[in-house]
This record gives C-alpha cells, structure tokens and sequence, in this order.
C-alpha cells in the first residue's frame, strides 16, 4: 500500500501568492465593472470552483487491488485492472483505460500527481499493477 497527500496551494506557495493577487485584482475588476457585488461574488464562486484542484488537498491511496483518491466533496475508487496503459510526465502518471493513445484518455482516465512524494517509487508501484508491455 502507498499513500501520499498532493496540495499544490502549499507546495508552490509562490505561484500560490501570485494567484492570489490576481484572483484579488480581477475579482476587484469584475466589482468595478459591472458596479454589482452580486456578479462579483458569483464570478467568484464559478472561478474558485473551477481551480478546487489546486486549492483543495487530495489524498491517494494505492492499494493492492484498487486505486482511491479522496478530497473534501470528492471521492474516485477504481480497480486496477480499469488501466490499460499508463503515461508518466514531469508532475505524474496518467493512468488511461485504453489500451493506445487515444483523444479520449484526458476525459476518461484519472490523473495522478506526485506533489511531495517520490515519484520512483508511484511508477514502481503503478509498474507492478499494470502490465508493462501496454504502458509507456
């Protein structure tokens, strides 16, 4: 079993404070313009709402006969044989239910981000759960 938790609001802190001057502009911008605190409070909820992967922590659990990833409102469990191929980048995996690249795997495959934690031993242990001769 592996576990992690990925909060990218305070993992990168930097950008994380650049966010938050332009959210803090912007939001001032929409009052400004439109003169409505109404339309500035909802721009702001859909625009929050929208960025709730960076601002919410998600923890991961990788067991052995099934992946879940929980947050606050938001909960995925899937098994491990739902993947078919696996694609690793500089911040994670995409795990992908098609066996070859497809243009649907950003839609229906699930994304997993290494945050903190070593991104050896995710590949490792996604390795070992999926068939290497399918992945990338």
């Amino acid at each position: 079993m592996l576990s992690w938790t990925v909060h990218p609001l305070v993992e990168n802190w930097r950008k994380s404070i650049l966010l938050g001057v332009f959210l803090t502009l912007l939001f001032i911008g929409i009052y400004w313009g439109f003169q409505s605190i109404y339309i500035a409070l909802l721009s702001a909820i859909f625009l929050l709402g929208s960025l709730y992967k960076y601002f919410l922590p998600f923890h991961h659990h990788c067991e052995a006969d099934k992946l879940i990833i929980t947050s606050c409102c938001y909960r995925l469990e899937r098994p491990w044989d739902t993947f078919r191929s696996f694609y690793v980048d500089a911040n994670g995996v995409l795990l992908s239910p098609f066996a070859r690249p497809t243009r649907l795997e950003n839609f229906r495959g699930v994304y997993i981000r290494f945050g903190k934690h070593s991104p050896e031993e995710v590949v490792d242990f996604i390795t070992s759960k999926i068939s290497p001769e399918s992945s990338s």
